[in-house]
């Protein structure tokens, strides 16, 4: 069974190599500054964006634009930004950090699209409530049914790779800090997920919305912490980004001969994981808010890349440079993040609290995505049932390889992005004119006085 489990795994890795290979890493990159330079760079609203996110509409939807935000939030900011950001380090090298910024700043740009495409055409279902995402877009906009229903499976097929991947991550770390069997720690995580997923959407966007704002402040108080403690090798670690983006750690004396390629393509796919853009999954969450337009959800679904890789994957990265042994070639992932936040007082405790929260967080918002998806595709209302089937998936995850279950999301989010990909493309016109029709009056709203 172990030589055929790594047998298979080593079949993925393959695969992998192929799917992000050149031509979809320039497709990605290519979209985010094409959006960039069409909409005039979109991120230099940013500051009026973040405005918005937290100012009421009083407009039609099912969630509040906040609400959309922080559960488009809580599915992005999960164990990749701990454990993935580790993996791409020890995989990638440091240099992977430096091209994982550079995605995400342009990335910004991607996220808006999608998220106004998404609320564009998002439709009613049979309760009345609004859905929409990249597949609705495939749909309604372009009449592509068939590459419509390809993006929804690839979603959900995303979705349980996730359930597995968060569960794989903290049994994991639990297993190695406090020597708890992945059995307990599996146990644990799936009742308190069920405790809030069965509840619905509402009741899911209601957790979250105190969820997130606390557990992305503690983390990033974590990773503070680390940065403070290794200060004086701070210019190394930073020279040391900068240098491997471009050489690999061939010049930095590295102990794994990590290329050039390798650090740009854990980068590009990490970050992706991480912040979704290009996947079309956080417009999912964006269709279903309360707002007048489009481009007012479409700013502010722009900000969740903003914290979640330029901010919370940043200061995680720098943190595990600074501080973690990923020269040695031995340490990967949760390992790797452990031995680095160890090295503060309670550091190890107050990273599987993070952890924890990250996991459960990404989890409920992964829950709704897969819902919604899974829907989509038998076009009847199954919600509840796909709720169980995710809670059952999850009872697998702390048992499998955490090579395998990464490899399994990066193939998934692959796939999804070519639906997703051709959608933009197709409709980038779309995109442009609304953000013409709408956006002088919603930079126009933040300024308002009250």
């Amino acid at each position: 069974m172990e030589i055929l489990l790594e047998h298979f795994t080593n079949t993925v890795v393959r695969f992998n190599a192929f799917l992000w290979g050149v031509p979809m890493l320039a497709l990605i990159l290519g979209f985010s500054i094409y959006f960039t330079v069409k909409l005039k760079f979109i991120q230099r609203h940013l500051v009026g964006a973040i405005a918005l996110s937290v100012k009421k509409s009083g407009s039609v939807g099912v969630i509040s634009s906040f609400g959309a935000l922080v559960l488009a939030l809580a599915a992005m900011v999960g164990t990749g930004n701990i454990v993935g950001v580790a993996a791409a380090v020890s995989t990638g090298g440091p240099g992977a950090l430096f091209w994982m910024m550079l995605c995400a700043f342009f990335a910004m740009a991607t996220k808006y699209a999608e998220s106004v495409l998404a609320v564009k055409y998002r439709e009613k279902n049979q309760h009345g409530e609004y859905v929409g995402g990249p597949m609705y877009v495939l749909k309604n906009g372009l009449h592509l049914k068939k590459w419509a229903f390809t993006f929804a499976a690839a979603t959900a097929l995303m979705g349980f790779a996730d359930a597995l991947i968060q569960t794989n991550s903290l049994a994991a770390i639990y297993g190695s800090v406090l020597h708890i069997s992945s059995g307990w720690t599996t146990a644990v995580l799936v009742l308190l997920t069920a405790m809030v997923i069965l509840g619905g959407v509402r009741k899911i966007a209601a957790v979250c919305k105190w969820l997130v704002p606390f557990m992305a402040l503690l983390y990033m108080g974590l990773c503070v912490a680390v940065i403070v403690t290794h200060l004086p090798q701070l210019p190394w670690a930073i020279g040391c980004i900068f240098k491997s983006a471009f050489s690999g750690t061939a010049l930095l004396g590295g102990a794994v001969g990590i290329t050039f390629k390798e650090a740009v393509r854990y980068g590009v796919s990490r970050g992706v994981l991480s912040n979704e853009a290009g996947s079309g999954s956080g417009a999912i969450a964006a269709a279903a808010a309360q707002t007048p337009n489009s481009v007012r959800q479409g700013l502010v679904s722009a900000t969740t890349v903003f914290w979640d890789t330029l901010v919370i994957c940043l200061l995680s990265g720098v943190a595990v440079v600074i501080a973690g042994d990923w020269q040695s070639g031995t340490l990967f992932g949760a390992d790797l993040a452990q031995q680095a936040f160890g090295s503060i007082p309670a550091g190890a405790l107050l990273l599987l609290c993070s952890l924890s929260l990250f996991a459960f967080s990404t989890l409920v918002g992964w829950s709704f995505y897969t819902a919604k998806s899974v829907q989509f595709c038998l076009n009847k209302p199954v919600e509840k049932p796909v709720y169980v089937t995710w809670l059952l998936v999850m009872c697998i995850g702390g048992f499998l390889s955490p090579k395998l279950v990464w490899e399994l999301a990066d193939t998934a989010i692959a796939v999804m992005c070519i639906p997703n990909l051709l959608a933009l493309w197709l409709l980038r016109g779309e995109v442009v004119s609304e953000t013409n029709l709408y956006l002088a009056k919603e930079l126009a709203c933040v300024k308002e006085k009250h």
